[in-house]
């Protein structure tokens, strides 16, 4: 890359592997509990970066293993007993944890049992305060609960490795090592049989150690063989915010049974905090979705909870207050009774005054328990974020639910200016072609807001054979860029539940008051003759507010890829954000726009047999040199540029100023310079120059008369534009003098 840049930052790393990364996050989650849900426990719970941990009955160590994994895989530890000689040193029948950050302990009478949570995996130590009476080896015996298994072994100083049933290695618990008070350090011998484990310390060391002494200081850890992908993410940055301003939402599967979500919180640098995980075992957390209210100063998460036991899923959020960097467990519950939601999606609102409510809109099913109805509806809830804790979610209402069509996958877009509605999109299809014009899956669009009030539909694609699917929608109020995937009936069949095409599809829409226009028409790019594209997110430039970055997945390369689109909706240029080796692939991604900085911050994951890793770079647009004057001018006229010089911006243009007023001027465009002097011309002033041409090669245009003092002419850039440098000079006639008078040349590089 020449002229544009990806900057890798890697704001968040799921794996110690993630070597291009300039900063990492530390991936553990605080120690914590929740209050329960829907009956359900939630549970104490810690993470690191390839498992979580639980703390609420004994320790239980979970792996992260994947969502292709078939189910998930634990090792439970109890302390059965911690003798010297025969002297029993656990005096206590039932120990509770008592925890704090990232370190959990259990007192059990005459030791301290205790776990700290580090990147790689959970620190497991016994701590011995004083000496104890008895003499003898020191003897700790654990039993372990799971399902993996451990080939029995004598005593030796040497790690454990668990497997599954396939025999591949699932989970570790290190060799033993013991440490004293001023340092001395001796191994110990790890035993495994029938389900327990013996660590055993050598009697004459202990006999002359200095106490306290802490068995399994460094390597006895429990840690994570492999770990899984993360999935899922979502990506918003408040620009509004100072320090600490990138959310970063994610999935992640301990395996196909169970997942959890994270939402962190990043600077510009990269580092961060986690500031809300939900771990528990007692449902799977999907769907994440982030909003940002700038007058509320807060950010809204909203998510879905797939609940085992009932196998019901629900609707939930968490809103985080701007540059709070705690972790902070209350959510708030959207009612939709015995019907189930999911596919959440949050606005945005930027509006300096703003009443402090943000529309979720999200999919919901009929059925008593979860699965995916052929008459699924889309429907909209009003978070009120007042109030103590995640605020209050009023009562949904419906966006869309035809009783003959089935309604999937909104999306809602964002505010800035204007009143408080917002675009929702979705896609749709019949379900009987006597009742439903939707023989495939269509996209509609509407306008919506906070108090239920729903617009007519605009259909898009309605009656052309195709798919349209997973829409996307990037920018603000009425002016916004609709994304989707195509792919032919004929291709993926009648009714496809997956939502890859074979091309994307990208449409300016603007809102007219009771419709969306297609001002430009529909473009297309990335065609594949299978159904191999995903568009993963988009968002504008607030900057130039004409230039788009959307994230395409190509799933037969693996890739995740960067389009540049203009304020038209045509495609500029385009990047491999990741390019994925040998059968390692991208995942999911996301797209937030950072206008402190000038740059797309690009947020995805990668399933990479290296590491799994969840990655935010940087793209920035290319960069172009500074207009220049040249030649000379005869009269008082200035000619100047603003706004961006990238093609594709419909807000740039030339400013001729400093004329008299009412002085009526105009200005040459040309595509090179010109050098006549305009000698004996009448009413020209005498030692004017023409540095444009105006007929010939590389004349372009003369534009519209204007009348001083100052003369704007706002020149959208079409993304057909090639780089180039385009030429100006000013005319104007000076009425007192009786004269007309030239300015200097402005040359103008233009970029794509």
């Amino acid at each position: 890359m020449t002229h544009r840049s990806i900057r890798r930052t890697l704001l968040a790393a799921a794996a110690l592997t993630a070597a291009a990364a300039t900063a990492t996050v530390t991936a553990q989650v605080p120690i914590h509990s929740q209050t329960d849900d829907d009956g359900a426990r939630y549970g104490v719970w810690g993470a690191g970066a390839d498992y979580k941990c639980s703390f609420h009955d004994g320790m239980a160590f979970v792996p992260y293993l994947g969502r292709d994994y078939p189910v998930t895989r634990s090792l439970r530890w109890r302390t059965v007993s911690a003798k010297i000689g025969a002297t029993e040193l656990c005096t206590v029948a039932a120990p509770r944890a008592r925890w704090h950050d990232c370190r959990a302990e259990f007192d059990l009478g005459g030791l301290t049992e205790a776990y700290d949570l580090r990147l790689d995996g959970v620190e497991q130590t016994f701590v011995l305060a004083t000496r104890p009476a008895a003499a003898g080896d020191l003897v700790i015996r654990g039993a372990v609960a799971t399902a993996l298994s451990c080939a029995t072994r004598g005593a030796e100083h040497a790690a454990l490795v668990f497997a599954d049933e396939t025999g591949t290695a699932i989970l570790g618990y290190g060799a033993a090592t013991a440490v004293d008070a001023v340092g001395r350090r001796q191994p110990m011998t790890t035993a495994f049989a029938d389900g327990g484990i013996a660590l055993t310390l050598d009697a004459a060391w202990l006999e002359n150690a200095t106490f306290p002494i802490v068995v399994d200081p460094l390597l006895g850890v429990f840690h994570t063989i492999s770990g899984a992908e993360i999935d899922e993410v979502d990506l918003v940055r408040d620009t509004y915010g100072t320090g600490t301003n990138i959310w970063r939402a994610a999935t992640r599967w301990t395996a196909a049974d169970d997942a959890d979500l994270f939402l962190r919180l990043f600077d510009d640098n990269g580092g961060g905090f986690t500031v809300f995980a939900d771990l528990s075992a007692s449902w799977s957390t999907r769907d994440p979705s982030l909003g940002l209210h700038r007058a509320g100063a807060c950010t809204l998460l909203a998510f879905s909870r797939h609940f085992h036991a009932s196998d019901t899923r629900k609707l939930r959020f968490h809103r985080h207050a701007r540059g709070d960097t705690s972790t902070t467990t209350s959510y708030g519950l959207v009612g939709t009774g015995s019907a189930q939601a999911w596919r959440p999606d949050v606005a945005s609102d930027l509006r300096p005054v703003a009443v402090p409510t943000l529309l979720v809109v999200f999919q919901r099913e009929g059925g008593t328990t979860f699965y995916e109805t052929p008459t699924s509806g889309v429907y909209g809830c009003a978070i009120d974020l007042t109030g103590a804790g995640s605020g209050t979610a009023g009562a949904p209402f419906v966006i869309a639910d035809g009783i003959f069509e089935d309604d999937e996958r909104p999306v809602v877009g964002r505010r800035r200016t204007g009143t408080q509605e917002w675009t929702v999109a979705h896609q749709v299809i019949g379900n009987n072609p006597m009742f439903s014009p939707h023989q495939d899956w269509d996209i509609e669009l509407r306008r919506v807001d906070a108090t239920g009030s729903v617009s007519a539909a605009t259909e898009v694609g309605l009656g052309n054979s195709a798919h349209e699917m997973a829409p996307q929608l990037g920018g603000y109020d009425d002016d916004e860029l609709l994304g989707y995937t195509r792919a032919a009936s004929w291709v993926v069949g009648s009714r496809p539940t997956t939502v890859n095409g074979t091309e994307v599809v990208i449409e300016r829409r603007d809102w007219n008051g009771s419709g969306f226009d297609l001002p430009y028409g529909s473009f297309f790019f990335d065609p594949n003759p299978n159904p191999r594209n995903v568009l993963c997110g988009i968002d504008l430039d607030t900057d130039t507010m004409s230039h788009w970055v959307a994230l395409v997945r190509h799933i037969d390369s693996g890739n995740m890829n960067l389009r540049v689109i203009g304020h038209t909706g045509r495609l500029l240029h385009g990047e491999i954000v990741y390019l994925a080796p040998g059968t390692d692939e991208a995942v999911d991604g996301a797209v937030a726009y950072d206008d402190d900085s000038d740059v797309f911050l690009l947020a995805y994951a990668a399933n990479a047999g290296g590491g799994n890793v969840a990655n935010v770079d940087r793209y920035a647009h290319p960069t172009a040199p500074a207009p220049q004057l040249s030649g000379l001018g005869c009269g008082n006229g200035r000619l100047g540029w603003f706004g961006s010089q990238l093609i594709g911006d419909a807000n740039c243009g030339v400013r001729l100023d400093n004329l008299g007023p009412g002085a009526f001027a105009t200005v040459i465009v040309g595509t090179q310079p010109l050098s006549t002097l305009l000698a004996g011309v009448p009413l020209v002033h005498p030692g004017c120059w023409q540095l444009v041409p105006t007929v010939g090669a590389g004349s372009l245009i003369t534009l519209p008369l204007g009348f001083g003092p100052t003369i704007e002419y706002t020149l959208p850039l079409p993304e057909t534009l090639p780089a180039t440098t385009l030429y100006f000079q000013g005319v104007h006639f000076d009425a007192a003098a009786g004269e007309v008078f030239t300015t200097a040349r402005l040359a103008v590089p233009l970029v794509k």
